[in-house]
């Protein structure tokens, strides 16, 4: 975990005043500390990997790394979208709570077991309307992986869920 720990940046008061963004940008653009931390999801992963279908990637973050994860493991994409009216189709629209505001995030319908994976869990707003609108949507999630639990502000979640930096 050390060789990607020291290029994660915090900065405060982003995007509002009082709140400390996690930014993961030079991970991402360092191909071994971003391979490492690949490696560190998928050994997360491995004892699920019967258990489910699909990677439910979180807009837009969870698109990064989440489709590494599921081209490398063989699992299929839900697309957990953010902006309205991106996904053609059936589709089913959720409204939820963030650290700092409310958002939406909208699905297609369908069926199967689904991973939620996205970059950071901080209160758990998003990851829990991603949980209720796939459900609503006709998927079963059966977990989650994070790339970063903030764990000072308690995060809930429904179902299980790991994550690969205790933040």
């Amino acid at each position: 975990m050390t060789g990607y720990l020291d290029k994660i940046r915090t900065y405060k008061d982003f995007p509002i005043k009082g709140i400390n963004y996690l930014d993961l940008n030079n991970v991402y653009m360092d191909q071994p500390s971003r391979d490492h931390l690949v490696a560190d999801c998928m050994e997360r992963i491995h004892p699920l990997l019967e258990s489910f279908d699909y990677f439910g990637l979180i807009e837009a973050r969870g698109f990064l790394l989440g489709s590494i994860l599921a081209d490398r493991l063989e699992k299929g994409i839900v697309q957990l979208r953010s902006k309205p009216g991106r996904l053609p189709g059936e589709t089913k629209v959720i409204k939820h709570k963030l650290e700092y505001g409310e958002a939406q995030m909208e699905v297609q319908t369908g069926k199967g077991k689904v991973l939620i994976f996205d970059d950071v869990l901080a209160t758990g707003g998003t990851s829990q309307g991603a949980v209720d609108l796939l459900k609503e949507a006709g998927y079963s999630p059966i977990g989650a992986l994070f790339l970063i639990e903030i764990r000072s502000l308690k995060p809930k979640l429904s179902v299980d869920y790991q994550s690969v930096i205790k933040w």
